[in-house]
C-alpha cells in the first residue's frame, strides 16, 4: 500500500485558482473541464457516472460533478485528505515518470493502466532480450501480483500480467498463456529449450492454459479494484480527525446443515453512524498464511434500531483458525470515522457437548414459523431473532435477555439458570432459586425480570446444560445493573 502523499493538494488548488480566473475573466487560458472524463479517471469511473458527466452543459457543474466523484470515494469523509484521491493522482504521477516508451503519457500506456488501478507488483522480471511472439520486436516484461491483487476472489492466488515490446518499442499487454504462467521461464527459451519447455506445458499444463482464460484474468486486472479493500488499506495507513475507538463484538455459531462457523459480527452505530446505512467493512486476516483472507463489504451489513440502540450486523462462514480482525466504519454525514482491531479465535466444528457464545441481548423472539429459520439473514439464528446487546449493561426494571446454542447433545437438554450476586467480601452467592428449561432442541433463550429494588452492582449467571446422556456443561455469564435513569 503507497503511503498518502500531497499530490492531490497541490492539484487540486491549482484546479480551482485556474478555474476561478477562468470564470472572473482574468486568465488568458480557460481549463477545458469537458476533457477531465477523458483524463485518468475514466480507469475508475462507472457508466452511469460518464453518461451523467457528459450530460452537464457548465463547468460550474462538471466542477460540483468532480467534487461530488472524489467524495463519494473518499475512504475518511472526518479527516482533511482524500486518501482514495491522493493515491490516485500519486500512482498517475508515477506512471507518467516510469513508462516512457511510448509517445503517450504513460497513465494511458498498458503499464500505466494496470499501476494506476493496482499498484507496483510484488515482483517484476524482465527478459529485454526475448523474442516477443509472432511480432518483429523483442523484450518481454511480467508483472507478479501475489495474494490476490485487490483482493480479488475471482483472481488466482498469483497474477501474472506479461507485456510485450512492440516494433515502436512500446510495452503492450499480452495474452499469451505461456508468458502469464508461473511457470514461465525465460531462461530456457533464451537457451534454446524451446521444444523442451514446450513438452512441459503439454504434460503439466498451467494455471492459464489457454488465450482465452488469461484475457479474462488479465481483463479483471483492468477493471475498478475493490471499494473495501481501497477503503481498508486508505484508512489503516492515516491519522484521521474525528477517529472514534468503535464498540464490536463477534458471536460465533455453528450451520446445522454442514458444521461450519459462522462469524456474526456486530457494530454499535449510537457514537457514529448518523447516515441511514454508513460504510462499514470487515477484515479477517488468517494467521495461517495458507488461508486466504476474507471481507464483508458494506453491503453485508445490515442495521436494526430499537429505541435509541442501533446496531449493524453482518456475518460470514470463517474456517478453523485465528485471525486479526478490522473493522472500519465511515459516515458521510457527520465526518465521523471509527476503527477497531481485535484477534479472534474460529473454533473446530464440535463433536462433544458444547455452547456457542453467550449473546446478552436486547430483544430475542422466536420467527413466526420453523421455516423462516436461518443462518445467514442478519439478527437471525436458527429459530430466533437476536438483537445482540454489545454491552452486558442493564437498567433496573429491564429484563436481561440471554441467548446461546448447544452443540453435540443427546437430547433431549436441561438447562439451568443461577442467578448469582456479588456481597461485600468479593463473593459470588446464589440468588433465588435456579430456573431449569427442559429442551428438545439446540436454541435456548432465558430471560431474567429485574425491578426497581434490586440494588445495582455486578451479577452473574450460572448456566449448567445436561443432556440426555449426562454430560455436562457449565459457564459463567456476567452482567452489570445500573440505576433506572442511567444510561
Amino acid at each position: 500500500m503507497l503511503p498518502p502523499f500531497r499530490v492531490k493538494t497541490v492539484f487540486l488548488a491549482g484546479l480551482v485558482g485556474l478555474f476561478s480566473l477562468a470564470v472572473t475573466g482574468r486568465a488568458e487560458k480557460r481549463v477545458d473541464l469537458k476533457k477531465w472524463i477523458e483524463g485518468p479517471v475514466r480507469y475508475i469511473t462507472i457508466k452511469e457516472e460518464v453518461k451523467q458527466f457528459r450530460s452537464l452543459e457548465s463547468d460550474e457543474g462538471r466542477a460540483l460533478f468532480i467534487e461530488k466523484f472524489w467524495r463519494r470515494r473518499d475512504p475518511s469523509p472526518g479527516s482533511l485528505a482524500n486518501e482514495y484521491r491522493e493515491l490516485f493522482w500519486h500512482r498517475v504521477q508515477e506512471a507518467n515518470s516510469s513508462f516512457l516508451d511510448s509517445t503517450r503519457p504513460g497513465w494511458m500506456t498498458d503499464r500505466g493502466k494496470i499501476h494506476v488501478l493496482y499498484g507496483s507488483p510484488t515482483e517484476i522480471e524482465n527478459a529485454p532480450d526475448l523474442a516477443s511472439g509472432s511480432t518483429t520486436g523483442h523484450g518481454v516484461i511480467r508483472w507478479i501480483y501475489e495474494g490476490r491483487p485487490g483482493e480479488r476472489m475471482d483472481m488466482n492466488p498469483i497474477v501474472v500480467v506479461p507485456f510485450q515490446r512492440d516494433p515502436s518499442g512500446e510495452y503492450r499487454l499480452s495474452y499469451d498463456p505461456k508468458l502469464a504462467s508461473v511457470f514461465f521461464d525465460a531462461t530456457a527459451i533464451s537457451e534454446g529449450r524451446n521444444d523442451q519447455y514446450d513438452r512441459f506445458f503439454e504434460l503439466m499444463g498451467s494455471p492459464t492454459h489457454s488465450e482465452l482464460s488469461v484475457m479474462l484474468d488479465l481483463g479483471r486486472m483492468q477493471e475498478i479494484p475493490p471499494a473495501d479493500q481501497v477503503l481498508l488499506e486508505s484508512v489503516e495507513t492515516m491519522e484521521a480527525y474525528h477517529t472514534l475507538p468503535l464498540k464490536v463484538d463477534v458471536n460465533r455459531y455453528f450451520q446445522p446443515r454442514d458444521g461450519s462457523a459462522v462469524a456474526v459480527v456486530n457494530v454499535d452505530l449510537r457514537e457514529i453512524g448518523v447516515a441511514e446505512k454508513p460504510a462499514i467493512v470487515a477484515r479477517f486476516v488468517p494467521l495461517d498464511s495458507t488461508q486466504r483472507t476474507r471481507m464483508l463489504g458494506e453491503d453485508s451489513f445490515r442495521v436494526a434500531q430499537l429505541g435509541d440502540y442501533r446496531l449493524a450486523q453482518g456475518r460470514l462462514e470463517l474456517p478453523p483458525g485465528d485471525y486479526a480482525l478490522t473493522v472500519i466504519v465511515a459516515d458521510p454525514l457527520d465526518a465521523k470515522t471509527g476503527i477497531h482491531r481485535a484477534m479472534i479465535s474460529a473454533p473446530d466444528r464440535p463433536r462433544t457437548l458444547r455452547l456457542s457464545d453467550t449473546v446478552w441481548a436486547v430483544e430475542v423472539a422466536p420467527v413466526d414459523y420453523r421455516s423462516l429459520a436461518s443462518y445467514t439473514e442478519p439478527f437471525h439464528v436458527g429459530p430466533f431473532r437476536v438483537l445482540p446487546k454489545l454491552e452486558s449493561v442493564y437498567r433496573q426494571g429491564e429484563a436481561a435477555k440471554l441467548f446461546f446454542e448447544v452443540y453435540g447433545a443427546d437430547y433431549p437438554l436441561r438447562a439451568t439458570f443461577q442467578l448469582e450476586g456479588l456481597d461485600e467480601n468479593g463473593d459470588w452467592i446464589p440468588l433465588g432459586q435456579p430456573s431449569v428449561l427442559e429442551q428438545s432442541a439446540g436454541e435456548l433463550a432465558w430471560e431474567l425480570q429485574t425491578n426497581q429494588r434490586w440494588p445495582v452492582g455486578e451479577y452473574r449467571v450460572r448456566v449448567e446444560v445436561v443432556d440426555a446422556g449426562e454430560h455436562l456443561v457449565t459457564t459463567l455469564v456476567s452482567f452489570t445493573l445500573t440505576g433506572a435513569g442511567s444510561s
